[in-house]
């Protein structure tokens, strides 16, 4: 089975898995990380066919909602998909071990070191939760983890606005290309704007 089947395999099922997804981490995601991770890969030039794996399958099972073993679910779905057998070593490794380390909460908590493919998608990941589509998956997101929109009261309460502070303004320095981070500059710039403007119209100013 060559590459490109492969791929049409997987995408397959994660597709059918995700597809209806409504906390922002659904198939159109994984699309634009997937197209993003290519626009960077022109200047990284690597191997596409991994980035393109890693890609398709890094919110397959993501931290916030799946509490078991990401590196071994991943193998054990090659062994379901009957690709196992088609794949190296090395190429079960890192795509595994990447979509394990490769969420923004993992990797800051254990400093895991990522393949250059898996950061060139983690690069891809971070960027899709900045701008105005980042915007709309975050309160997406807070939704499902019932988050309030926003607490006056207090600066440490759980609400989809403190995430903007605890996550996202965070991104745009923690990218690993340099095309990752032009692309993240601007739409940081974006989350900026739209905290000002969010501000204002709470307050009363608009």
């Amino acid at each position: 089975m060559d590459n490109e089947k492969i791929l049409e395999k997987v995408e397959k099922y994660v597709k059918k898995s995700c597809l209806n997804d409504s906390t922002g981490h659904d198939w159109y995601h994984i699309e634009r990380v997937k197209n993003i991770s290519l626009i960077i890969n022109e200047e990284e030039k690597k191997d596409v066919f991994i980035i393109k794996m890693i890609a398709t399958l890094h919110d397959l099972y993501d931290h916030k909602f799946y509490n078991g073993d990401i590196y071994l679910a991943i193998k054990n779905l090659f062994k379901e998909l009957d690709i196992i057998k088609y794949l190296s070593n090395e190429e079960i490794e890192n795509i595994a071990m990447s979509c394990k380390n490769i969420g923004f909460t993992e990797n800051k908590k254990e400093k895991k070191t990522l393949s250059i493919e898996g950061k060139i998608v983690q690069d891809a990941d971070k960027i899709d939760a900045l701008g105005a589509i980042g915007v709309a998956r975050a309160f997406a997101t807070g939704s499902k983890l019932n988050n309030l929109l926003y607490d006056p009261t207090s600066n440490n309460s759980k609400t989809t606005i403190n995430h903007f502070y605890d996550k996202l303004l965070k991104l745009k320095d923690s990218m690993n290309t340099k095309c990752g981070k032009r692309i993240a500059e601007e739409r940081h710039n974006y989350i900026e704007r739209y905290l000002r403007d969010f501000f204002d119209e709470w307050n009363g100013y608009k």
